[in-house]
């Protein structure tokens, strides 16, 4: 479990070793908060997690963790320097697992070079359990499809895949506010 109460009731308990969660929301509704949310609440909770972000700015991430540690609000964490240091170091110092937060560039990534990374960091000694992926419609296929959906479909299998292989849970959102080809004529 995670420890978000309504996910875990949905999901009877969370996800298991190897599956993958995944939002489906339009854009400017909070994908990335609720992603920050889990990737936070799964490190509070001991797991060792990577949160992969491609649009925003590590600081906003980073502001997002220390609102959720602090209780602050993002806008006013600056007014409230030594609390949210003081929460920031009383973490390092008492958790044993890692958070880390990784920014990768957006629409030039393929799912191989993310498990390149993830590889890298689990040789380098770091144990993940979760990997929060933010968000999946910035990730490119393998290889060109004709179809856009078969290629969705081929970057999320991949990402199943790969948590699978690498033995650790999987969060990631998609836009569901896409339109359709321009030609699709509406009546």
């Amino acid at each position: 479990p995670m420890g978000i109460t309504g996910i875990d009731n949905l999901l009877k308990g969370g996800l298991a070793k190897g599956e993958i969660g995944v939002i489906l929301a339009p854009t400017g509704v909070g994908n990335t908060t609720i992603l920050t949310k889990i990737a936070n609440t799964a490190f509070n909770l001991g797991y060792n997690v990577l949160q992969i972000f491609f649009e925003d700015n590590p600081k906003i991430i980073q502001r997002k963790h220390f609102t959720i540690w602090t209780g602050i609000e993002p806008d006013n964490l600056v007014n409230h320097k030594e609390k949210v240091f003081s929460k920031v170091n009383e973490i390092k110092e008492n958790m044993k697992n890692k958070l880390i937060l990784k920014k990768m560039a957006s629409d030039t990534v393929t799912m191989n070079q993310i498990k390149t990374q993830i590889r890298k960091i689990i040789a380098d000694g770091n144990k993940i359990d979760l990997v929060v992926l933010d968000y999946i419609d910035c990730v490119l296929p393998e290889r060109s499809a004709k179809d856009e959906w078969k290629a969705e479909g081929s970057i999320m299998r991949a990402y199943e895949a790969m948590c699978h292989e690498l033995d650790l849970c999987g969060w990631t959102a998609t836009q569901g506010n896409r339109c359709c080809s321009l030609d699709t004529k509406v009546d």
